[in-house]
Parts: C-alpha cells; structure tokens; sequence
C-alpha cells in the first residue's frame, strides 16, 4: 500500500523505473532462494559423500592389517588421511573393542581408548552442527573384522556456504543495480534475459541436470547481464565436473586408476544385451593372479599395489582398443571381447596374457614373479544369461587353478 502511494506521486517516467526494478527484483527473491536452498543441500550431500569415500577407501584399505592385527600397516593407513583438511581424527578398532590403529589431527593428547565401541552390524552416520561421525564395520571378503570411526570438522562445508551466500548476495545487489540502469533506457532488454535465466534455473532445479554446456546460459551483450549469465554458466560447469569427479571415484579403481567392478557389472550387462540384440557374441574372460598373496604379505601392500598397476599396464599392451578390461577385486580382472562370429583367436589372446603376466619384474627394488590362471566362457554358446556368463568363466579360471596355474581352461560344461 505504501508503495503504491508512493508511486502515484511520481512523474510516469520514474513510476515505469521502480516498477520494471521492484518487479524485476521480486521475480528474483525466489530464484536467490532456490539456489541457496539447493546449494546449501548440494555442499551438504557433497561434504558428506566425500567422507563416506575417504571411509571406503581407508576402510576397504584396512581391511588386511585390521584382520591380521597388523598396527604398522593399519598406522601407515591412517597416515594418509594427512591430507584431509577438515578431518579431526580416525581410529581401527578390532572386533574385541581393542584399538589398533588411530589418527588425530591435531597435537593434542590422544584419548584413552583402550576399549571402544564396536560396530560390526552396519554403517552408522552422526551429524552435528559442527562435526560428521561415521562409524563403518571393516570386512575382509564380507566378513566383519573391526570398525573403522572416522571424525570430520564441517568446517570445509561453512566455508563453502559462507563464499556461496556472499557470492549470492553480491550478485543479488549487482542485478538490482542492472535493472536499474537498463530500466531506464529499455524495459524488454533487461526483463527477457532474466526470464531467460529463471527458466533455465527452474529447469535445472526440476531435472536436477548439470551437464549443460556454459554456453547455454551465455547472453552476448557487454552489459552486466552479460556477466552475470556466463558467471552463472560457469557456476554449471563447475558443479558438473564435481559430479564427474564423483563418478570417477565410483567407477574406477583407486590403486590401478582401471574400471572397477561397478563399471564391469554395468559393461557386461550391455555386452550381453548387444550379444542377443544383434545376434553376435561375447566371450568373458576372468583372471585370477597366482601367487599376489605370497608377493602382498612377504613384500608388504606397497609393493603389492605397484604390482597391481604393472598388471594393470601389461593387459592393456596385450589387449585391442576394442577389449575391454577391469579390476573387479584383489587380484581378480575382468576381460570383455565382443565378437560378431565368435571365432576370435581367444586361445592365442589367453597366451599371449599369461605370457606377459607371468614375466619377472622389478618393483621397490625387488625382483617379483606372479603368473595367472584365466577362465573363459561364451555367451551364448555357453551361458544363457549375464549371471552364468560370470559364473561359467569363473568355474573356469578355478579349473585351470587346480590344474597347476599359470594356465588358462575354456568352460566345457
């Protein structure tokens, strides 16, 4: 009511000004608002995702020296988590409540943790105002071994938040100022930029899609509308390549940098579906390494993961850009060959790749030999389905296990 009196008392020219700039603004409050709505849940998930990976990796990490009661190789572990700006403190806990190995950030004295609460049922998550507590149970092959308790200061996630409403505010007062300049000379050119921006913003929040290009947002004036539309695209960029970040760490495998076994359930799954689409074929092949565990326990997880990435590399010099390989546990690997008449020379490839694996090499300063057993199967000549593809070949590779290693053995039924 106050404005609207306010307004009738003002010559036409500066009543079709604050109009267009109160009218401008008010279609603004909710986009502002959505966007520090969403932002605030988006650094949240975020911050709370990058936790729960860094548990996985120590975790999963962990799992030997927590089982074997190794305090060396358990420390070692948590020593890497040096890197990890807001984290506060780690601790392994063996199954009998007994601290192994433990982590603090600060110089501060340790706690008296001689006995602690033991997690070996599920994943348990505490959320304060000022800190994330998870707690994960430690499985070697799916069988609990200890909990890991990692500890983490949200002050990464306010400091986010913090740049983030001051970047909104800066520019929430920027765009009061625009339209108030451009309100003055003409009213459509700075309200169809803005409508512009607020549909895309809508659609993004709708389909939750942030892989649109920059360009998208970019309006080709020089104006401050200009600006604001490329900072804003590149605002999508950059959440994008934090969603592709994300993706990485949950499709390739930390230690060879090699497809995981996500990715391969994914990639074998489609080979099949291509295989019965078009009338083609699949061959799977699983490798099992002989003797990793004799290498890992004698020469220590170091030299085992340098390992891991050599054979990560001689598959690849052994295979075609076609192939596809991955990593799908300890030392277990995947090799995917689609064909379209099933007569590829898979005999020679199988060879060819235990010859190379089992080639001595030198890794830390020792000279380390392994060899490989391969199971292989065909679908659909010897699988109905993606489940007994995986489960023939593996049949297979523990056949030509017991028949001595170092060998590779064709499912046969």
């Amino acid at each position: 009511m106050f404005i609207q009196k306010w307004l009738s008392k003002q010559p036409i020219q500066k009543k079709l000004i604050y109009s267009n700039v109160i009218g401008i603004m008010i279609a603004l409050v909710p986009v502002v608002i959505i966007m520090l709505a969403y932002e605030y849940k988006a650094i949240q998930n975020a911050t709370l995702q990058e936790i729960r990976v860094q548990a996985d990796i120590i975790r999963d990490s962990s799992a030997a020296a927590v089982a074997f009661q190794d305090k060396k190789a358990a420390e070692e572990t948590l020593s890497a988590l040096v890197g990890a700006q807001d984290m506060l403190e780690a601790h392994l806990i063996l199954a009998d409540g007994t601290m192994l190995a433990h982590y603090h950030k600060s110089e501060k004295e340790n706690k008296d943790l001689e006995q602690f609460p033991v997690n070996l049922e599920q994943t348990l998550e505490i959320i304060t105002s000022t800190t994330i507590t998870i707690s994960k149970p430690v499985l070697l092959r799916s069988q609990p071994v200890g909990t890991l308790i990692l500890e983490s200061s949200l002050n990464g996630f306010y400091n986010r938040l913090y740049w983030y409403v001051v970047c909104t505010f800066f520019a929430t007062v920027i765009a009061f100022y625009l339209a108030r300049w451009v309100a003055t000379r003409i009213s459509k050119t700075i309200t169809e930029p803005l409508t512009y921006l607020l549909a895309a913003t809508q659609r993004i929040t709708t389909n939750e899609d942030y892989s649109t290009d920059s360009t998208t947002f970019s309006i080709e004036t020089k104006d401050e509308v200009g600006s604001l539309s490329r900072a804003f695209g590149e605002m999508m960029s950059q959440i994008n390549k934090r969603d592709l970040s994300l993706k990485q760490l949950a499709y390739y495998d930390r230690v060879t940098g090699m497809p995981n076994r996500h990715f391969f359930e994914e990639r074998i799954t489609q080979a099949v579906e291509n295989a019965t689409r078009y009338g083609s074929y699949c061959y799977l092949m699983m490798i099992d390494l002989d003797d990793f565990k004799i290498v890992n326990d004698k020469l220590g997880h170091h030299v085992g993961d340098l390992l891991l990435k050599d054979v990560g590399k001689r598959l690849a010099h052994s295979l075609r850009k076609s192939d596809s390989f991955f990593r799908i546990g300890g030392d277990e690997f995947a090799i995917i060959l689609e064909s379209r008449a099933g007569d590829e020379p898979i005999e020679e490839l199988a060879t060819k790749i235990i010859h190379a694996l089992s080639m001595p090499t030198t890794l830390d300063g020792h000279c380390v030999k392994i060899g490989a057993s391969i199971g292989i199967s065909l679908f659909p000549s010897w699988a109905e389905d993606t489940r007994t593809l995986m489960s023939t070949a593996d049949a297979a590779m523990y056949v030509a296990k017991s028949k001595g290693k170092n060998s590779f053995q064709f499912y046969n039924g």
